[in-house]
């Protein structure tokens, strides 16, 4: 029996999600860079992330309050505690953690290398979702998948080579005009002119985004696992979810940014862009969670290759970034591999040994010593004189 997909003016809400995430996908990496620029009043970025977790508790509490009380007619908030923290709930502390540590290494990949760079790098976690789908899930992928993991590997090798072919460019010419778009260009280009060998940054961001690609795909499996194991709403589990990552959140806070908070305040820094950065991060957690429900991870694939192209363009309006043919192709590289990854699998057809299984069968039926009528080939039952004999040679070949 096929559920009924809900629809908004007519257009399935999947593919309206699926739309909604490409443009969020892209907006945060902009939003991001911009409240991280140059000559802006430094904000801690673990703050940033346990503030994300806040919004998304309160957002899928609300959600979930909401169904309940369209499935059931009422809401008792001892039933709502006893599903929140019964049962299995102890189970979503590993993705909480892992998903916390990442979203840390978000801003700090953010922060290191530039927005096309950065978006495309972090399709990674698409090769780590499928070898951890793999080895969680035991999962088969065929060759085409694993031949179009190759291809985005490849993809975006080609990027970050374009990125430091960029970087080593602006090293010895510094006389690009003054845009008129924003300071931010001047100062960008003025900081990139430092050697590389003095700005490790950028191979800090990769192994950043590298980093978290890894606990992007474990977290992701682990979670799937425990959605298709277990009983429980999306947005249940997202608040399962958003209440174990707030202590390492927290943590994560006192470690890295602990001296700062105390001296400055917990939000030293935030401005009206913070704020649309953390609202963005916050509701891209929440349009993945419809993603997932009314579509699929591989329609979501297609999301994510979109927003490459969205944020390339924009990367080139706000930040001067330069789009070469090396990193055309590579982007090309990634989006095919998306494409090829997200392809069905084709049906598999099974061959069967019919020789080996007649003979199976006369063995069987001479150990059981059953009379046979006609030939070792021919298999004779009691018939009709209009029924036909069935030719084992002919099948045996």
């Amino acid at each position: 029996m096929s559920s009924i997909v809900p629809s908004i003016g007519g257009i399935p809400l999947k593919y309206i999600s699926l739309i909604v995430l490409a443009v969020q996908n892209s907006c945060l990496i902009i939003v991001m860079a911009l409240a991280q620029g140059p000559g802006r009043k430094v904000f801690y970025s673990s703050t940033a992330v346990f503030i994300n977790e806040i919004v998304k508790l309160i957002v899928c509490t609300i959600m979930t309050i909401r169904e309940t009380i369209n499935d059931t007619g009422r809401f008792y908030p001892q039933d709502f505690l006893n599903d929140v923290f019964g049962g299995d709930a102890w189970k979503l502390a590993v993705p909480a953690m892992l998903y916390a540590i990442q979203n840390n290494l978000q801003y700090v990949a953010s922060h290191a290398l530039d927005p096309s760079t950065f978006q495309v790098t972090y399709q990674l976690k698409i090769l780590t979702t499928a070898l951890f789908s793999v080895i969680l899930l035991n999962r088969s992928l065929p060759i085409l998948k694993w031949a179009s993991l190759v291809m985005l590997t490849a993809g975006i090798a080609l990027v970050s080579l374009e990125e430091s072919n960029h970087r080593n460019a602006n090293v010895s010419d510094k006389s690009n005009p003054s845009s008129a778009l924003s300071e931010l260009l001047d100062e960008q280009n003025d900081s990139a002119a430092v050697s590389l060998n003095d700005r490790p940054e950028f191979f800090v961001g990769l192994m950043a985004v590298l980093i978290a690609c890894i606990l992007s795909g474990l977290a992701g499996v682990y979670f799937e696992k425990i959605l298709k194991n277990t009983q429980g709403s999306i947005w249940l589990r997202n608040i399962q979810l958003s209440f174990f990552s707030l202590p390492f959140s927290l943590l994560a806070v006192y470690l890295k940014d602990g001296e700062g908070v105390t001296e400055q305040g917990f939000f030293a820094g935030y401005d009206m862009l913070v704020i649309t950065a953390i609202a963005c991060q916050s509701a891209g957690g929440l349009i993945v969670a419809v993603v997932v429900k009314y579509a699929d991870n591989i329609l979501k694939g297609f999301a994510t290759s979109i927003s490459i192209v969205i944020s390339a363009i924009a990367s080139v309006a706000l930040f001067g970034s330069h789009i070469g043919t090396i990193f055309i192709f590579g982007t090309i590289l990634v989006l095919s591999a998306t494409y090829m990854y997200s392809l069905p699998d084709k049906p598999v057809v099974k061959y069967v040994d019919l020789g080996s299984q007649l003979d199976t069968f006369h063995a069987e039926e001479g150990r059981m010593g059953s009379p046979r009528q006609g030939s070792n080939d021919t298999l004779s039952t009691p018939r009709s004189p209009s029924a036909p004999s069935v030719r084992l040679d002919r099948i045996r070949g």
